[in-house]
């Protein structure tokens, strides 16, 4: 008996009833509404996050239909939490199946001070690097032909590779398929990573090669991301260089940018 193969397995199994149970609540919970603009019907794209099936238009759930228990007030999300816009008392947003929403405006202000600061810390390298530079080092170009047999022996390492072998590694991880797949999901605001959609059926695997496909695409400037705990946000990159943000922003627990 493999017991890590079937702990892995049972994991796996979670993982896809845990996806079927939030399917089936926020079905349960948008029952009886539709859009304020069509009247649509309305599907869930992230937490306390929805879209009209008809006309396309995404609004917060949780600000439109819920109101406070204690006064009948308007809800309002502030950072992570929604609160009564009249008494001030928390609301308890039931268009949240597992994780803590985010405000909008709160996560570019983060972000923002957390491109600034590796601004900052880009440029002290930069300047560190040039004080330590050397001289240039002047060399002839390398001959290949000058060392016998090298040419054979760097062609052999790439010769008599199975087609088989080839085509089954290709079939386990395409990362430009991940990457259009990820860019096709995202928003101008952030959502949570897991809640892009799989590729494959092995949703623990799909997850990770997500994780990998992102952390490129946030290296080549096409998103933002950033952990809270053990969410990563994901969002489309906006430039905004040139832009002088406030300092004086307030840290919350929790909240860390992924360092590049």
């Amino acid at each position: 008996m493999n017991i890590i193969k079937l702990a892995f397995e049972m994991a796996e199994a979670v993982q896809n009833f845990f996806g079927r149970a939030r399917k089936f609540y926020y079905n349960v919970v948008l029952l009886g509404h539709r859009c304020g603009k069509c009247n649509g019907g309305l599907s869930m794209i992230s937490e306390s996050r929805c879209r009209c099936q008809k006309c396309g238009f995404e609004f917060d759930p949780t600000v439109e239909f819920q109101r406070c228990s204690k006064c009948g007030g308007k809800p309002v999300l502030r950072v992570r939490r929604y609160y009564c816009k009249d008494c001030g008392d928390e609301v308890i947003s039931k268009f949240v199946f597992e994780t803590l929403p985010f405000e909008k405006e709160y996560f570019k202000l983060k972000m923002a001070e957390s491109r600034r600061r590796k601004r900052e810390q880009y440029q002290q390298v930069k300047e560190m690097l040039a004080q330590s530079r050397s001289q240039v080092l002047d060399s002839n170009a390398v001959d290949l032909n000058s060392i016998p047999g090298l040419l054979a022996a760097l062609n052999s390492l790439t010769t008599g590779i199975d087609e088989k072998l080839l085509i089954e590694l290709k079939n386990k991880f395409d990362l430009g398929r991940y990457q259009e797949h990820i860019k096709a999901h995202i928003q101008d605001f952030p959502i949570d990573l897991r809640g892009i959609p799989a590729i494959i059926e092995n949703t623990r695997k799909d997850l990770i090669w997500r994780f990998i496909a992102v952390i490129f695409l946030e290296h080549e400037r096409a998103v933002e991301i950033c952990q809270e705990g053990q969410t990563i946000w994901v969002s489309r990159y906006v430039d905004r260089q040139g832009q002088d943000f406030s300092d004086r922003i307030e840290e919350v627990d929790g909240f860390q940018p992924i360092a590049c």
